[in-house]
C-alpha cells in the first residue's frame, strides 16, 4: 500500500500545475504599488495571416534531497509552431503544433504504443484569441484530448502490468483517469505552453506597477481549488522594445495534506483496499510550500513572445532539514534556435 500511495503522491505533485493555464479563476485584484509619473506599456499583437513563429519548447523535472541534486528528467522537448491561420479586426485565429521532438527517447522502456491510432495532424490545437492576442477559446479540444485519452488508456494498461493486486490496479485506473487521462495530458501538453504566449496579451500596466490577484487552480484529484497569492510586475523595458514581465505565485497549502489524505482513504474503500493507518499517519507529518515563479520576454513592437520560462517548485518538509524533499517542473519557451 505505501507504493500506492507514492505512486499516487508523485503523480498528483506532478499534475497539480499542468492545468494552471488559460483557464484562471481569478479575484481580488488591487494594485499595491501605481506610479502614473513614468509612462505605461501594453502587450498587443500586431500579427499578420500566414505569419508564424518557432520555438524551442521543454519541461525539465528535478528532484532534490537536502541540498543535494538526487535526479532530473528532461520530460518534454519539442521545436513547436504558433501560426497566425487568419486574421479580423476582432480576432485571430491561431494554430499551434509541434514540428519535431527533440527528447531523447532512447532510454524510454514503454512498450505497446504502437497501438495508439493518431496521425500528426489529430494534434495540431486550433484556437482564437481576441484583438489583442488574448485568448479566448478552443476550436478542437474535445477532439484533442480524446485521442490523448487513448493514450492515457495504453499508459495505464501497461502499469496496471506490473501490479499485482486487483485493487491496486483499480485504484491505479481511477488516478490515472483524474490526473492523466485526456484533460490532465491536453493541460500538461498544449495549454501550459498556450498560457505562457499569451498570458499578458492586452495586459497593460505602469513601469512601476504591481499587481496582486488570488488565483485559484481547480485539482481534479482532491477536487478543491489549490489557492494562490499572486503579484504581477514588469520587470524591464530596453530601448529596443522588449519588455519583461515577471509574476511570483504563492500557494496555500494549509488543507492540502489534509484533503489528500481523504482522497486517499475513498481511493482505498472504493477499490476493495484494506486501510492504512501507518501511511496516513505519516502523511498528516508532512508541511508543504508551493511557489510559481513566471518570466516572460516580449516584443512590444510585434506583440510575439520571445522568451518565456516558468518554475514551479515543490518542497515537502520534514523535521531534519537533509531529509526535505523539493522538486522544481521548469517550463520554459525560447525563440532563439540557432543552437538547433
Amino acid at each position: 500500500m505505501i507504493r500506492l500511495q507514492t505512486l499516487i503522491l508523485v503523480t498528483i505533485l506532478c499534475s497539480l500545475f499542468d492545468s494552471e493555464a488559460v483557464c484562471q479563476d481569478l479575484t481580488d485584484v488591487r494594485w499595491v504599488s501605481t506610479d502614473t509619473t513614468v509612462g505605461s506599456v501594453q502587450v498587443v499583437a500586431y500579427w499578420k495571416k500566414g505569419e508564424k513563429k518557432k520555438y524551442r519548447a521543454s519541461k525539465v523535472v528535478k528532484k532534490f534531497k537536502g541540498d543535494s541534486l538526487i535526479s532530473e528528467q528532461k520530460d518534454f522537448d519539442a521545436i513547436v509552431e504558433f501560426e497566425v491561420s487568419d486574421s479580423t479586426d476582432k480576432s485571430y485565429a491561431m494554430t499551434y503544433r509541434m514540428l519535431e521532438n527533440k527528447r531523447d527517447t532512447s532510454l524510454d522502456t514503454l512498450k505497446g504504443l504502437d497501438l495508439w491510432n493518431v496521425k500528426n495532424e489529430d494534434l495540431v490545437l486550433r484556437y482564437e484569441t481576441d484583438a489583442n492576442g488574448a485568448f479566448e477559446s478552443f476550436a478542437n479540444r474535445e477532439a484533442i484530448e480524446g485521442k490523448l485519452g487513448e493514450f492515457s488508456q495504453i499508459l495505464t494498461k501497461i502499469a496496471q502490468e506490473k501490479l499485482k493486486g486487483e485493487g491496486e490496479k483499480k485504484a491505479l485506473a481511477s488516478v490515472v483517469d483524474k490526473m492523466a487521462g485526456g484533460k490532465a495530458l491536453f493541460g500538461s501538453v498544449y495549454e501550459t505552453f498556450i498560457s505562457q504566449f499569451h498570458n499578458f496579451h492586452g495586459y497593460k500596466t505602469g513601469l512601476n506597477d504591481t499587481l496582486n490577484y488570488q488565483e485559484g487552480i481547480m485539482n481534479p484529484l482532491i477536487g478543491k481549488k489549490i489557492n494562490f497569492d499572486c503579484y504581477l510586475y514588469l520587470a524591464s523595458l530596453d530601448s529596443l522594445g522588449m519588455a519583461r514581465f515577471d509574476v511570483d505565485k504563492y500557494a496555500d497549502m494549509s488543507n492540502f495534506v489534509n484533503d489528500y489524505t481523504a482522497f486517499l482513504k475513498k481511493t482505498r474503500e472504493e477499490s476493495g483496499l484494506n486501510p492504512d493507518m501507518v501511511g496516513d499517519s505519516a502523511l498528516q507529518n508532512l508541511n508543504m510550500k508551493m511557489h510559481t515563479y513566471m518570466t516572460t520576454t516580449i516584443d512590444l513592437d510585434s506583440g510575439w513572445p520571445t522568451f518565456s520560462n516558468v518554475t514551479r517548485s515543490v518542497a515537502v518538509l520534514r523535521e531534519k532539514p537533509e531529509e526535505t524533499e523539493y522538486k522544481d517542473e521548469i517550463w520554459e519557451l525560447d525563440s532563439d534556435l540557432e543552437d538547433l
